[in-house]
């Protein structure tokens, strides 16, 4: 999409919702460090032997944005990402029990990382200036200070065991909705779990009305695909 288009963006995730330009993000002194309420003590009082806690440096997740309009071929597709992935996971298979509680700092993200763009097939080249541009703006579209977090949690997440989808409230920009996952999960060594999956969401489900210009001609697809992949282990 044009400049102009790029600089919307930001209404466009979250996110939240996933790289490497942003490896070195540490919280300044001011910032919130986990959102408000974030049941932390639950599972760091639960039995051990089922708790997981996300492996940030090793997860990722990656958000897709589409351009859309009969001009599109004017603008640029997009790629938001986090490696900054946080939270936990308490899975008891035998008894089949799964909770999870996984939040992404927003302030964290990236856009348009190269190798990524890359990898997703997209062709065109948006400016330093453009991604510059479209992650500031990006912030204060998602009002980034006011709600500094993305943050999913399932309080039934078993059907990760199973090939079935998992049901999960996602909270973008203050508002919460309900989402389906399609979850595989892995256990590749003892005391570690892989997960993996996608799924979508709208941005007007969450308040945030796609950016248009020229009457539509240009604008932003309402739909973002999130896909993830995480890698938790018991807490030492």
């Amino acid at each position: 999409m044009t400049r102009a288009a790029s600089l919307q963006l930001a209404a466009l995730f979250l996110a939240t919702v996933v790289m490497s330009g942003c490896s070195n993000y540490s919280p300044s002194s001011s910032d919130q460090l986990q959102p408000t309420n974030f049941p932390s003590g639950d599972y760091l009082t639960a039995d051990p032997n089922h708790v997981y806690k996300i492996n940030s440096e090793l997860s990722q997740i990656i958000v897709t944005v589409r351009r859309g309009g009969l001009m599109a071929r004017l603008g640029h597709d997009h790629i938001v990402a986090s490696n900054h992935v946080q939270g936990f996971i308490y899975l008891d298979g035998e008894n089949q029990q799964c909770t999870a509680d996984i939040f992404v700092p927003l302030n964290a993200l990236e856009v348009d990382n190269i190798e990524l763009r890359a990898a997703a097939a997209m062709t065109t080249e948006p400016s330093a200036a453009d991604i510059a541009g479209t992650k500031s703006n990006m912030l204060k579209s998602i009002e980034a200070i006011a709600f500094p977090f993305a943050l999913l949690q399932s309080s039934d997440c078993t059907g990760s065991l199973s090939s079935r989808p998992v049901s999960a409230e996602l909270n973008i920009h203050g508002v919460t909705q309900a989402v389906q996952l399609a979850v595989a999960t892995q256990q590749p060594a003892l005391g570690q779990l892989a997960l993996s999956g996608e799924f979508s969401i709208l941005q007007s489900d969450f308040g945030i009305e796609p950016f248009s210009i020229m009457n539509g001609l240009i604008k932003v697809q309402d739909e973002l695909v999130l896909t993830f992949r995480l890698q938790a282990q018991k807490p030492k």
